[in-house]
């Protein structure tokens, strides 16, 4: 198949824009088209230097390739919040936006909430935590920490536990105390975890800075490249000497931070903001860019959906019926139906599963509409 070149270039014209994976990028250098620069299958650029690009061209061929890189981080602008909207939530497993909970145990109060604060992407939310009741005396089991966890499936293309296991990035947006923080990648079997250390320096505290970490993904332990967990992955907060580990090594067991892990519950009114969260693979991470919002609400849904029917009837039992609009990643666990509008209304059985419909048995009453909830997060 030949390639369909602009008609009228200019001198140093690329094409196309944006590079394809395993085929080259061309320049016109005012008579022909020659090869410019190709970027290989495993996302490493390649340039002719018998072409001389300009600094802005390569530039410009880099911003192409990144725009491709997939992020395994799901919701990472925290658009989307099926469960819990805004609401401020002070439980330990609260999601304040999908993807994303706050796990706890300690003697302080602390909440968690999807808060509209325009991000530097332009994405309208971020997550915020903040401390209502400090805990300044660290426990050797004290934790707190926002986790989220991709799926098996999600992460396998990243070799995780093989000789090939591939270097990644993670990167975020960050508002926070001054001090010296962690983050953590622990396998679903929880017996293999990486500690790394971001700091937040003093003149940093308190303002929107990104922070990036890059690790080689572990080439021993078992990872999961299923629809169970591939990698917890936790932003740690508070971290006791139970839960600790030195940074900058694979190392064995279920850990979350670092000996040198700020205790951000130590002072009142502290905290700590996160938004524009992108995992990559490879040693540099892209500018964040916001995600389109029915993708990934879609992305959301194979986790968690919150949908509706509607439905009538007079009759002494019902049987409504609704499909979920994604495949689950299991079958979702609890399931709960709330008549919205309906009267007299008793209920029993349900059924379930990833890709088939559900149904509740109804007596004695005439729905008008329903929520339907299924929960098939890790």
């Amino acid at each position: 198949m030949g390639i369909n070149f602009p008609d009228t270039p200019v001198l140093n014209q690329l094409y196309p824009i944006p590079i394809t994976p395993g085929l080259p990028q061309y320049r016109w250098d005012g008579e022909k088209w020659v090869t410019a620069t190709s970027i290989d299958m495993s996302g490493t650029v390649r340039y002719d230097t018998a072409q001389a690009l300009t600094a802005s061209q390569k530039a410009q061929a880099r911003s192409n390739i990144d725009c491709l890189k997939k992020n395994y981080i799901i919701n990472g602008a925290m658009q989307v919040s099926q469960e819990n909207g805004a609401t401020v939530g002070t439980t330990s497993g609260y999601y304040a936006a999908d993807m994303f909970n706050y796990i706890f145990s300690n003697a302080g109060v602390q909440s968690f909430a999807q808060v509209a604060s325009p991000a530097p992407s332009g994405s309208p939310n971020r997550l915020r935590v903040t401390v209502t009741t400090a805990d300044a005396s660290v426990g050797a089991g004290d934790f707190l920490f926002i986790g989220q966890t991709p799926e098996g499936l999600r992460v396998a293309d990243l070799r995780l536990g093989s000789s090939a296991a591939k270097t990644f990035t993670v990167q975020f947006g960050v508002k926070a105390p001054a001090g010296t923080y962690s983050m953590s990648f622990t396998n679903g079997a929880a017996n293999r975890t990486y500690v790394a250390e971001y700091v937040i320096a003093a003149g940093e505290a308190n303002i929107d800075v990104v922070k990036s970490i890059t690790l080689t993904g572990d080439t021993t332990g078992t990872w999961a490249v299923d629809n169970s967990a591939g990698v917890y992955i936790r932003w740690c907060l508070m971290v006791g000497t139970t839960n600790q580990l030195a940074a900058g090594a694979w190392g064995a067991g279920n850990l979350l931070g670092s000996p040198n892990q700020f205790n951000f519950m130590g002072t009142v009114n502290n905290v700590f903001e996160l938004f524009d969260v992108g995992l990559y693979e490879g040693p540099v991470a892209p500018a964040f860019q916001v995600p389109d919002y029915p993708s990934e609400l879609a992305l959301c849904r194979r986790y968690y959906e919150k949908t509706g029917i509607v439905t009538t009837s007079s009759i002494a039992t019902l049987m409504p019926t609704g499909f979920w609009t994604v495949e689950k990643r299991t079958t979702p666990s609890p399931f709960t139906w709330t008549v919205d509008v309906g009267t007299g209304a008793t209920y029993s059985t349900v059924n379930s599963a990833p890709t088939k419909a559900f149904y509740q048995n109804a007596a004695h009453s005439q729905i008008a509409t329903a929520t339907i909830t299924g929960n098939a997060r890790l």
